[in-house]
């Protein structure tokens, strides 16, 4: 992985220009995983470049992006073929402003605790859609049967309920921000292995492997997708587990 070596995620038609915003606004954390680094941030600076013309401040396009999170965990839940590719590209839309905000923040140097509030936030967004995974499956196989507007409604109260309890906690976390690293970051940066398994098993290679799936389903008579939700969702308990040892051993 391209990392404290100092290079940068560049492409070929990148110029002279856009390279130095790369520069300062591109620099390589251990938080970075494999699709933002190699996808994502490839693109994401040209998104940065439009914004700030518009004048997007840093917190608005925040805010876009924790919309595009929650959404995807809403088609998700709808659970038809078109709502599963609907659902990636609302995620990555939803991930690509995430990268853009930041870098909107160092270009214009207009970082703020506030920006750090909302990033939390959609760290925290991420839960509603892991439950809408578990909600998706029951749709498909007929264990839950509710109207979209019902869907709806299940998913807003989810939203709503997880919220209440983040958003104080994450106010209280931007009051006592420290710059410690993760430990599951740090094993992740220093094997490709751990780089490649942390990209499948997180929400990026989710909905990669969904997209992939949805494809597959319509080629062959196969049902493949409800086996692949329950078995991540087993897996993602596994992960928890093992980051809740690694994590405690920090202290």
């Amino acid at each position: 992985m391209q990392s404290q070596n100092g290079k940068l995620p560049t492409t070929f038609f990148d110029t002279k220009k856009i390279i130095e915003y790369r520069k300062q606004s591109q620099t390589y954390s251990a938080k970075e995983d494999l699709w933002s680094w190699f996808v994502l941030r490839r693109i994401s600076i040209y998104f940065t470049m439009v914004l700030i013309k518009l004048r997007f401040t840093p917190n608005v396009v925040s805010w876009m992006s924790l919309i595009g999170m929650l959404t995807s965990g809403l088609l998700m839940m709808i659970s038809t073929p078109l709502a599963f590719i609907l659902a990636f590209f609302a995620y990555n839309l939803g991930y690509l402003l995430d990268c853009v905000d930041g870098e909107i923040a160092r270009i214009t140097k207009n970082t703020s605790k506030k920006g750090y509030f909302i990033d939390l936030l959609i760290q925290a967004a991420q839960l509603p859609i892991f439950i809408s995974f578990l909600l998706s499956f029951l749709v498909m196989t007929e264990r839950l049967i509710l109207t979209t507007g019902e869907l709806l409604m299940v998913y807003l109260l989810i939203v709503a309920i997880i919220l209440s309890l983040l958003v104080p906690l994450s106010f209280q976390l931007t009051k006592i921000k420290e710059n410690e690293q993760d430990p599951v970051n740090q094993i992740r940066s220093k094997s490709i292995f751990f780089t490649f398994l942390g990209f499948f098993l997180g929400l990026p290679g989710f909905f990669a492997t969904m997209f992939v799936l949805v494809i597959l389903e319509s080629l062959v008579s196969w049902t493949i997708i409800p086996p692949y939700i329950i078995l991540f969702l087993f897996i993602l308990t596994a992960k928890m587990m093992a980051r809740l040892v690694l994590t405690l051993k920090t202290y």
